[in-house]
């Protein structure tokens, strides 16, 4: 089973604060774990048939270090492995029979437990179909896992998230944070109609950073797109819809023209980054 890594960053403060106050940035360079919650689907009762901990790839997730981007899906993999198997999939529609909760998470029970926590990042892009339901999360155990406390946050493209928790109490054991996507397990041919989520490595903004100071042209675009900004653009990431990044430059300039001849058309993120911070857009390639 292939590993993902993910890091994140912890920097302390306890100034006014009865708790110390950690916080943790993500970043694409340190290990993930994953666990699975499965279901029947509403239609079937909705009851709650298993968990078990998931390799981080086989629940679909994508972390590339070397991009700073974490990609998560709906799962594939449970309908792939289990061709004809009625658990995973229903004879009569051919669709998956589980809903599936993929969680793709850091856990911590040593430095973080006692202290206030917030989770950061960035979100790049989000083209996950509207029947999944994809959340950033915060979760406290108790020490047999019994109980949980959770804080999450939606993910919408081309915007930060962040989560805190403030319900520090002596139980807590055990403090897990990262993504989760729940809905239907999936057929592996419809991957590209459902869609993903990339979250980058880096806060998209910063409180001085302006986004107007960047600026694109054309779109949608045939064969060039041409970036210009107000200080030197420090690097391009282009990403597809399933959150593959296709194109990753650093120019160091104030104007910049990416080709987009080579690329098939359809939808792309092109996350824009300066000294300052960075601005996401949305681009069509014709």
């Amino acid at each position: 089973m292939k590993k993902a890594y993910i890091l994140f960053s912890v920097l302390l403060s306890t100034a006014f604060m009865t708790n110390a106050q950690n916080t943790v940035v993500a970043d694409a360079s340190a290990e993930y774990l994953g666990y699975a919650n499965v279901f029947e689907t509403i239609a079937n009762g909705g009851a709650y048939v298993f968990g078990s901990g998931w390799g981080v790839a086989d629940l679909k997730t994508v972390v590339d270090a070397g991009a700073g981007s974490v990609t998560i899906q709906p799962n594939f993999n449970t309908y792939a492995d289990n061709p004809g198997d009625p658990f995973w999939i229903d004879p009569a529609t051919g669709l998956g029979n589980k809903t599936f909760e993929g969680n793709t998470l850091l856990e911590n029970n040593t430095t973080l437990i006692g202290s206030e926590l917030t989770f950061t990042g960035g979100v790049a892009s989000n083209t996950l179909d509207p029947s999944y339901v994809a959340i950033a999360f915060i979760k406290v155990f108790n020490a047999d896992f019994s109980f949980v406390k959770l804080e999450t946050s939606p993910l919408v493209a081309g915007q930060d998230f962040s989560i805190t928790y403030t319900n520090v109490e002596p139980e807590d054991t055990t403090i897990q944070y990262g993504y989760q996507v729940v809905g239907l397990n999936a057929n592996p041919a419809d991957e590209a109609a459902l869609g993903s989520i990339v979250i980058v490595d880096t806060v998209l903004g910063t409180n001085d950073f302006d986004a107007t100071s960047i600026s694109t042209y054309p779109n949608p675009v045939t064969s060039t797109f041409t970036i210009t900004s107000q200080e030197a653009i420090t690097s391009v990431a282009i990403f597809n819809v399933l959150g593959q990044q296709v194109i990753n430059e650093t120019p160091d300039t104030l104007n910049f023209v990416v080709d987009f001849s080579n690329l098939t058309a359809g939808l792309y993120m092109a996350n824009i980054a300066t000294q300052s911070g960075s601005k996401t857009v949305k681009v069509i390639k014709k």
